[in-house]
């Protein structure tokens, strides 16, 4: 399997193994009437992403704005960055929702009403919920929760998707 010629690290998959275990992933998101959106965290590869397009899958997860840009430019058209927003990434943020569906993580009101003053496209967005470990999030007996649901009732460029946690 593999080449004795290799002398230094190098990514080496299987492409038959990855593609069982999309197939597994893709058949569980069906059975339970769900949407595959894999989290394209780990391989950050086009190539890789490949494998999941061959099964239909066409919208993905990644950690950054920087890494939705590089799957934009490789035809990704419905992307979700699950990291909360940063707003000084605004220019980035406009420039990505002109050219794709864009979802991003709130979790603050300050952010919401940041982007509903700056954005220049649409985008959907989702409240981050801290389901206990404190990393990111706001608890879910918050009052801010409400506040930023409220707020996107008169937003014009905020289309309130739902909510997102990460165990």
């Amino acid at each position: 399997m593999f080449s004795n010629n290799i002398t230094k690290p190098v990514l080496v998959i299987s492409k038959e193994k990855v593609s069982e275990n999309i197939d597994r992933m893709l058949a569980k998101a069906k059975a339970s009437g769900n949407i595959f959106r894999p989290h394209f965290k780990t391989h950050q590869s086009l190539e890789t992403g490949k494998i999941f397009r061959e099964k239909g899958i066409d919208k993905i997860t990644v950690s950054s704005v920087e890494m939705a840009e590089y799957f934009a430019s490789g035809g990704w058209e419905d992307i979700t960055v699950a990291f909360p927003v940063n707003i000084r990434e605004i220019k980035e943020i406009n420039r990505l929702a002109g050219k794709i569906k864009l979802n991003l993580l709130v979790e603050s009101l300050y952010v919401v009403k940041y982007l509903e003053s700056n954005l220049t496209n649409e985008v959907n967005v989702f409240i981050k919920i801290d389901t206990g470990y404190h990393r990111t999030g706001l608890p879910p007996d918050s009052p801010e929760i409400e506040e930023i649901t409220g707020f996107f009732k008169s937003a014009d460029k905020l289309n309130f998707s739902g909510f997102l946690t990460h165990a």
